[in-house]
């Protein structure tokens, strides 16, 4: 159950990061881009791939859709969270489970360009850099802890439009998303 968990975690905040992109690009239209993602399970070296396509809409409608593996997919709807990942289906109120209100907190503030506010909430250290066009946005968790993430990086092209983001666990499990646009 905390690897599904740690999973929609990831799968969540590749998507509110991505609604980034299109509250700064003030897109009121259905936003869409594919995605790639490659997660490595570092004790192993195990590289499991997926790839699919994110549809976001200002301010908090989300869909991602596998298209491989076919048929899973994750779904943001205000404070609803919908997902079924390798069979499992779940629908969260994050208003009633802390564990995804925070999860959702911390990615809100991401997409509103709140870096600070998320880095403050996760007791987290923030670096921005830009260089060659791309800027890099960096949290670093200040402590070990059970579950969450113990580094986020995101690389955003001029224009503010997402590329590439890795995800890094404390449990040992990195995932590197891409979008092509």
């Amino acid at each position: 159950m905390q690897a599904f968990f740690a999973l929609a975690m990831k799968k969540n905040f590749f998507l509110l990061l991505f609604a980034f992109c299109a509250v700064l690009c003030g897109a009121q239209e259905p936003l869409e881009c594919s995605f790639t993602q490659a997660r490595t399970i570092q004790a192993s070296g195990k590289v499991i791939r997926s790839a699919g396509v994110v549809s976001f809409k200002a301010p908090d409608q989300l869909t991602m859709t596998y298209t491989d593996p076919a048929g899973e997919y994750l779904v943001i709807s205000g404070p609803m969270l919908r997902s079924n990942t390798q069979g499992q289906q779940i629908s969260i109120d994050t208003d009633k489970n802390a564990r995804f209100r925070t999860l959702r907190n911390t990615l809100l503030n991401c997409i509103t360009g709140k870096y600070e506010q998320a880095a403050k909430d996760n007791d987290a250290e923030l670096s921005v850099s830009e260089k060659n066009g791309i800027k890099t946005v960096s949290m670093k968790a200040r402590k070990a802890a059970a579950r969450g993430y113990s580094r986020i990086m995101m690389e955003y092209a001029k224009g503010g439009l997402p590329v590439r983001m890795i995800l890094e666990e404390f449990g040992g499990i990195s995932t590197e998303y891409l979008f092509k646009y």
